[in-house]
């Protein structure tokens, strides 16, 4: 019985990752000819769709055992949809069918330190919706030299596969249109990629952009543990603590969002400084400041995050943090901002 229930497993999934694949295809030829609207219309009808199947059930599932409340159907419905818009707009970039210099862009909180030309630095960003993202890279954001860390899209294994690699395909395109080309892409894990971030954050007025969020092969060696989201544990990489460690660059977490009119609001953290470089235990102290502040975000607008979630705990509105399942915090700490949230996009 347990062969059978992997099997219809395993057949559900290459059936639900042969639908966004075929999606993604029609939204490719529907990006480069119907105007932004329309695209847009379909990509929610796709996202409908998946809605409908055991993906769909098992997002809905979650979302309201994470975020108790009347809205958790329509967070799992936007979440669900939430690449494929990212899709469509990275696309329309690709084709130039999108202007990135009229995009409207609100920073809120940004350090003094990004207006320093000669001053380098490390920007510590999560897996959130792809068109916010490709705009904290723009030239009137990040005016310096950059380098951005994106994962390498050259395997086509599996339907999986050729699902991201047109997605991180599409965001490697756009990313090199917006910035006109002045960007280095680095991929990580290869031997090359933290030696490579040194040198480039040795010239002074230099960037990397660099996902923290991601996570970590639990058999891999360097990992670090912890609860995250709604994970009760997850295994993530210290590297942009390491990397902050080494080149003595300081870090600053920024968590790009589309607000209720579509409009791109970028959130900027307190400035991490870097720790003696011989400091080894500063590493997780800086990657857990790093993902504290990207966790919340994810609580405050799931629907914008483009990697699972968990559901091992919930968000709690009140405090504004996740807690186990049996705990609920009855007021948020003193020294936390909350911010205004933003509705769903899709």
């Amino acid at each position: 019985m347990s062969k059978v229930k992997a099997w219809l497993r395993n057949a559900a999934a290459q059936v639900s990752e042969a639908y966004r694949v075929g999606a993604l295809l029609m939204l490719r030829a529907a990006a480069s000819y119907l105007p932004r609207s329309w695209t847009m219309a379909l990509a929610d009808a796709v996202g409908f769709g998946l809605m409908l199947t055991p993906v769909g059930a098992k997002t809905r599932r979650a979302m309201r055992a994470m975020f108790q409340g009347g809205n958790a159907d329509a967070i799992a419905r936007e979440y669900v949809t939430r690449p494929f818009r990212d899709y469509v707009n990275a696309r329309r970039v690709v084709e130039r069918r999108e202007i990135p210099a009229d995009w409207v862009v609100e920073s809120r909180g940004d350090p003094a330190i990004l207006k320093d030309p000669n001053a380098s630095l490390i920007i510590a960003g999560g897996h959130f919706s792809r068109e916010a993202m490709s705009v904290l890279v723009a030239p009137k954001v990040i005016p310096q030299r950059l380098q951005m860390v994106i994962a390498a899209t050259d395997s086509d294994r599996s339907l999986r596969d050729r699902r991201l690699r047109m997605q991180l395909g599409a965001v490697r395109d756009g990313i090199s249109v917006v910035r006109d080309g002045d960007v280095e892409i680095i991929e990580p894990g290869k031997p090359s990629a933290v030696a490579s971030m040194l040198r480039h954050l040795r010239v002074p007025g230099s960037v990397v952009v660099i996902a923290s969020d991601a996570s970590w092969p639990k058999d891999a060696p360097g990992g670090y543990q912890r609860p995250y989201a709604g994970y009760a544990s997850n295994n993530f990489a210290l590297g942009t603590a390491r990397l902050a460690r080494l080149s003595q660059c300081p870090v600053v977490v920024c968590v790009p969002f589309l607000d209720k009119d579509g409009h791109v609001i970028m959130e900027w953290g307190e400035v991490i400084p870097a720790p003696a470089r011989d400091d080894e235990s500063a590493d997780v102290r800086i990657t857990n400041s790093i993902l504290d502040t990207i966790e919340r975000a994810v609580g405050r607008r799931p629907g914008q995050y483009v990697l699972p979630i968990g559901s091992g705990r919930r968000w709690s509105a009140v405090a504004e943090c996740w807690v186990d399942a049996t705990s609920e915090p009855v007021s948020a700490p003193a020294t936390q901002v909350t911010p205004e949230l933003s509705k769903s996009t899709s």
